[in-house]
């Protein structure tokens, strides 16, 4: 054989193995799902337009990040204030729930994912924690300036200690919808975490998505994968929400 064959083959056999890594249920998961600053500096192939939903550099191949929807509805014809969504140890045994939607002070909040209801989403936030990269905030009738509506992140531990940390919605002067507003902070969602509304305007209805960066599922790891899995796109930078005791 000729060294210029040689070099061709082994090039092809290189391009081969390489191009298959793509986080099957064996030593390729554990690579798609590296989330540390090493893994994003070292193993991540990324594009100039490649984002992770966490706001890191990840893989052209990283999964679609794929929304949990929420929708707020005020049947009532006066504000509510303080209203709490998530927050699945306070709420998820309560007496306002009817076929999984919750219905609180006259407010119901429902999954707008079609087989899966709110009850089910807070359970699964309590086994399986997620970060959020992006959060959607979007109108659906009323007023659209509930959108807009302050609201804080509100989380504990099991000693008790709480932080909380305020986040304002602001609609980029730039876009050209006014019924949507796109919240780009990192921050992560378990069975303590609520987001507490200052207030649910009168008759409105609206819908929040999360876009999650990486959640954790225990039961990957029964199969030899990775309980961390991240994902890619849509392509938008969060950036890290820190809270404070």
């Amino acid at each position: 054989m000729s060294v210029r064959n040689y070099i061709s083959n082994a090039r092809n056999n290189a391009n081969q193995n390489y191009m298959s890594w793509t986080g099957g249920n064996n030593a390729n998961a554990q690579y798609q799902n590296m989330t540390g600053a090493a893994a994003s500096s070292q193993f991540a192939a990324v594009g100039p337009n490649q984002r992770l939903a966490s706001g890191s550099t990840g893989a052209n191949n990283a999964p679609q990040s794929q929304p949990y929807i929420i929708t707020i509805s005020n049947a009532s014809a006066t504000s509510v204030s303080a209203f709490d969504v998530l927050g699945a140890y306070t709420y998820i045994n309560s007496a306002g729930f009817v076929n999984g939607s919750l219905t609180l002070s006259g407010v119901t909040i429902s999954s707008a994912i079609s087989n899966v209801n709110y009850q089910q989403f807070l359970y699964q936030s309590m086994n399986q924690p997620f970060s959020v990269g992006l959060t959607y905030i979007e109108s659906v009738s009323g007023s659209s300036a509930q959108i807009s509506q302050t609201f804080t992140l509100n989380t504990q531990d099991a000693n008790g200690n709480q932080m909380l940390r305020t986040i304002v919605p602001t609609i980029d002067p730039y876009q050209q919808q006014s019924t949507i507003v796109a919240v780009k902070q990192l921050y992560s969602i378990d069975g303590f975490t609520k987001l507490t509304f200052g207030s649910i305007g009168a008759s409105v209805v609206f819908r929040i998505h999360f876009y999650p960066s990486t959640n954790i599922n225990l039961a990957s790891g029964l199969q030899g994968a990775s309980v961390a899995q991240s994902y890619g796109n849509p392509n938008i930078t969060g950036v890290p929400t820190y809270i404070q005791g």
